[in-house]
């Protein structure tokens, strides 16, 4: 009987915390879900809504700074040189050092100046691509006195078979040279051949490239252009527009061979340059054979040459590379800063045949130093040489050119470099051309990246 009591107990109160559990644990919940949970959910979405309509201007503005990559460096140095006078026959004149210009007016330096702290780059370089394949690039270099205009130019990149892009605006004309960054460059400066065909490196026009590499495995690449082919030249004004209708055009195709196995790459390549040159004073000019004619106003003189180059790569110990360029043809130009198109490294009434080539070996030392040898030689009058030359822009200059960087972090390095040019000399001017004129120059830059 005892039994029968203890189990009905059992019974009773197993149901009766049967009950506290539906008690506890149901009828609470119950009562919040669905109508107070669907509030609370309607609540935060309409937080959410708000939010993110805050946040939409913003969002439009972050788009377009992702669109827009700002780089640049700048380069700040001391230079200690040595100069010398030359007297010519409308005053004296001086070589200008670090640069390619050779007659410069001695009445903007009246005493002797052998250092001086330069800023020779300060750049800054805005690239905005709105849509895909379309690029916009301004870069504008910082002077004391004035912001000139560098690169503006549109870059329209086939999107369809990623092979062609057209190039409209101001930029680099087609050399190796010429379109390796300055900030790059293991030399301090660009060879003497460089600066006198191509001055200021860029120019006005359109180009039309083909890359063969991304669609059909083909290192090819094609390059032909047409420019104003007077920047550069003559007064400032020359830079903003066309003088003389007449255009530069430029060809240049180069190809890439890589050997991974072996870790050596060689480009090689080929290039042709073709233009006049309108006369614009009258005058006594000289023909490529050194014989003087007139020539009157709107007579056209030659300016065309081909080329070619080769840039070989090789993975040992850091790597090397030696890189060389060849360009022979006739160039031609006016004598006079005020003459619009004359060119400042080229300050000679006529047409020459001239020659010109130059053979840099570079190498890296681990990842902190590098240095660099170049030899370069630029002839204006293949023509004549020694005592038969008669006028001293008709003189060979063969330069010398060292460099040795150091790596003070990735983006910050410090160069020391030489410049040693070497002029051919000539009884036949006499003076100071009896012997090497003295423009040695020695550089030490600090150069940063961002």
């Amino acid at each position: 009987m005892k039994k029968v009591i203890v189990a009905l107990m059992l019974s009773g109160f197993g149901i009766a915390n049967a009950q506290e559990v539906e008690n506890d644990s149901i009828k609470p919940i119950s009562s919040i879900s669905l109508d107070s949970l669907q509030q609370s959910i309607n609540e935060h979405q309409l937080k959410f809504d708000a939010l993110n309509e805050q946040l939409s201007p913003l969002q439009e503005q972050v788009d377009k700074m992702s669109k827009l990559k700002i780089s640049g460096y700048m380069q700040v140095q001391f230079d200690m040189y040595n100069y010398q006078d030359v007297p010519t026959s409308t005053g004296l004149f001086q070589f200008k050092p670090g640069t390619s210009e050779t007659s410069v007016p001695l009445s903007t330096n009246t005493v002797d100046v052998n250092n001086s702290f330069v800023i020779r780059r300060a750049r800054v370089k805005f690239t905005y691509q709105p849509i895909e394949g379309v690029t916009f690039v301004l870069q504008p270099n910082f002077t004391f006195s004035a912001v000139t205009l560098k690169d503006a130019y549109v870059q329209l990149n086939d999107t369809w078979i990623n092979t062609f892009q057209l190039w409209v605006g101001q930029f680099n004309r087609p050399d190796y040279e010429v379109e390796f960054s300055s900030r790059d460059r293991i030399l301090l400066e660009r060879s003497r051949m460089s600066g006198i065909l191509y001055p200021q490196e860029r120019d006005l026009g359109a180009k039309v490239e083909a890359n063969f590499i991304t669609q059909y495995e083909i290192p090819l690449k094609i390059q032909i252009a047409a420019f104003n082919g007077n920047f550069g030249e003559g007064p400032i004004a020359n830079q903003v527009a066309d003088v003389d209708s007449e255009k530069d055009f430029v060809a240049r195709a180069t190809y890439s061979l890589k050997f991974p196995n072996t870790g050596l790459g060689i480009d090689f390549g080929g290039s042709a340059f073709y233009g006049k040159n309108t006369v614009f004073a009258a005058g006594t000019y000289s023909d490529t054979d050194n014989k003087p004619f007139q020539a009157a106003v709107g007579d056209k003189l030659r300016k065309q040459w081909f080329g070619g180059e080769l840039q070989l790569y090789y993975d040992i110990l850091g790597g090397i590379a030696l890189k060389s360029e060849f360009n022979t043809g006739i160039i031609s130009g006016t004598a006079g800063s005020a003459i619009i198109n004359n060119n400042p490294s080229f300050n000679f009434s006529g047409e020459r045949d001239f020659i010109g080539y130059y053979v840099t070996l570079e190498k890296n030392f681990g990842t902190k130093f590098q240095g660099g040898i170049r030899y370069d030689s630029f002839d204006p009058n293949k023509k004549l040489s020694g005592n038969d030359v008669t006028v001293a822009n008709d003189l060979r200059v063969q330069t010398w050119g060292f460099a040795f960087h150091y790596f003070f972090t990735t983006n910050t390095k410090i160069g020391l470099g030489y410049t040693m040019p070497i002029n051919e000399t000539s009884t036949a001017i006499g003076g100071i051309y009896n012997d090497d004129i003295r423009n040695n120059t020695a550089t030490l830059r600090f150069q940063v990246n961002f």
